[in-house]
């Protein structure tokens, strides 16, 4: 903006009366910093969250915040008037307005979930006890490669969430020789064999986690996850 401009702008200012003295110009830091009042200085100094914010406040556009020369006169005003800056955010804060609404996610855990987290809470459990967990690259029995002490162990993670506590331990294979239609008439449930998996990890609705020796379920289509199994619960 020009300096013919600025007059103008000026002269119309002062015909209208208006109050331009807290107004940020070119060559002006001083004396608009001395024009704020002590009354607004300490609804700026409660109202910004650093001392970059404040400057901003004060008139200081934010690429110009790095020049400090106001401030020391500026702390000089607020210690004089027993202000406390120890809300400030520290160096590096960028003075941007905390969000105005209500976090999004809200919503609550539900049994249907389950099965989508299961595997997440399974590797979880591994990775804060120290254990390598690996996710095979392509489709495979297993879910989970976990490198223990014993070597690569191959881990399937199950879910529950059923009233009764039961667990399908099987799988769904595509049998083309079943008859049916191709998109949801051949698929059938298969148990796991041995050989093909270590590990069964059970997760259940109540926050209970059990890992199974495949020996324990074997072959086994489901299973109820009750005292029987309390043994292997971690």
């Amino acid at each position: 903006m020009g300096g013919k401009t600025v007059a103008s702008l000026r002269n119309r200012a002062d015909l209208l009366k208006f109050d331009y003295t807290h107004l940020y110009g070119k060559g002006h830091r001083r004396p608009v910093i001395a024009a704020v009042t002590d009354e607004r200085l300490r609804e700026l100094v409660l109202q910004s969250r650093s001392w970059n914010h404040l400057a901003q406040g004060l008139g200081y556009a934010a690429s110009n915040t790095k020049d400090t020369g106001w401030r020391p006169r500026v702390e000089a005003r607020i210690n004089a008037l027993g202000l406390s800056t120890e809300h400030f955010q520290g160096r590096g804060f960028n003075g941007l307005a905390p969000l105005a609404h209500e976090p999004v996610f809200t919503a609550d855990p539900t049994p249907e979930r389950l099965r989508v987290a299961a595997t997440g809470k399974a590797i979880a459990w591994f990775s804060e006890r120290g254990y390598t967990v690996s996710l095979p690259v392509e489709p495979a029995v297993y879910d989970l490669i976990v490198d223990s002490p014993n070597g690569l162990d191959r881990i399937q993670v199950k879910s529950s969430a059923a009233a009764d506590r039961g667990v399908h331990c099987s799988r769904t294979l595509y049998d083309t020789t079943r008859p049916g239609s191709a998109s949801t008439g051949r698929y059938t449930r298969r148990p796991y064999e041995p050989g093909e998996i270590d590990y069964f990890f059970i997760v259940m609705a109540d926050g209970g986690m059990y890992l199974l020796p495949y020996e324990v379920i074997g072959r086994s289509m489901k299973i109820t996850v009750g005292a029987r199994y309390e043994q292997f619960r971690v």
